[in-house]
């Protein structure tokens, strides 16, 4: 995989120019109703190359860089104990949008989803703009406020028999339930 053609940029392009193509592609991706989530992959992984791997002439701040790209790494292998102890090691003082992502992710991924909103909510306040970031505040607040409809349709999208919605199925169940026994 080129991570530049993957970006839809010429060899060589400037950091600034990865970061504008990556922000217009998860935009498109994150405002779409299909599952783009190998596409996704594929793009933060170009990105990763790109910006932390030596694949362009990004360098400032390499140290904490190279750390989130290991972070990125891990996580993506399902190291999540690795990662957060990687992102514990940042400083407070220098933890940006990106380590507060990761950082909810992380949570997220455990079931902690306060927490991992919480982190969300600071990597958008950091970079507003940031669609990855915004998608990943986005689900975690419906989760929180019960709405699971959104993640069941993406993993069940040939299933839409029953409206998406497992709520209204356990719903129907459990009321069937509550008639059966009145009948006893």
């Amino acid at each position: 995989m080129n991570p530049y053609e993957v970006l839809g940029l010429p060899e060589g392009s400037s950091p600034e120019e990865v970061n504008r193509a990556y922000k217009e592609k998860m935009a498109f991706y994150a405002s779409s109703d299909e599952d783009f989530s190998a596409e996704i992959e594929s793009l933060n992984q170009a990105y990763d190359a790109l910006m932390y791997n030596g694949g362009s002439t990004y360098n400032a701040s390499a140290g904490e860089s190279i750390k989130y790209g290991d972070v990125r790494a891990k996580i993506r292998e399902k190291r999540f104990e690795d990662a957060e102890t990687i992102l514990d090691g940042v400083p407070i003082a220098s933890r940006d949008a990106e380590w507060y992502f990761l950082k909810g992710k992380i949570l997220h991924v455990r079931g902690w989803l306060e927490e991992a909103a919480d982190c969300f909510a600071k990597a958008v306040n950091f970079e507003p703009n940031n669609a990855e970031y915004a998608a990943a505040y986005n689900s975690v607040r419906n989760k929180q406020q019960g709405d699971f409809r959104n993640d069941w349709r993406q993993s069940n999208s040939e299933n839409e028999g029953c409206g998406g919605s497992v709520c209204k199925m356990c719903a129907t169940l459990a009321c069937c339930d509550c008639l059966c026994s009145m009948c006893r």
